[in-house]
């Protein structure tokens, strides 16, 4: 759950740099965003699912109704991780489904 609060806490930082160190290699571009939008709010991450090498956890926070960063009614992510080699949790996916 720490990469996913940390991904958060970049993003509302505007640090796009730290926000794309959280994904693996091949999933950063889903950080390509046009917009920052509204902060975040009272976040809250929890573990759904885990094995030894991948993870889901659900992150809900206050409403987001940004239409400019195409979130309308958006409170919260399910976010898909997988264990690097290093052994760090890389994201992989997040988004609504």
């Amino acid at each position: 759950m720490l990469t996913t609060e940390a991904l958060f806490a970049a993003v509302n930082a505007h640090n796009m740099p730290l926000a794309k160190a959280h994904f693996a290699p091949a999933d950063r571009n889903q950080m390509n965003w046009s917009s920052w939008g509204q902060p975040f709010t009272h976040l809250h991450c929890v573990l759904w699912r885990h094995s030894q090498h991948s993870a889901k956890v659900t992150c809900t926070f206050a409403n987001q109704n940004d239409p400019a960063t195409g979130m309308s009614n958006v409170n919260f992510w399910n976010v898909q991780l997988e264990r690097a080699a290093s052994g760090r949790w890389l994201i992989t996916t997040y988004g609504q489904g």
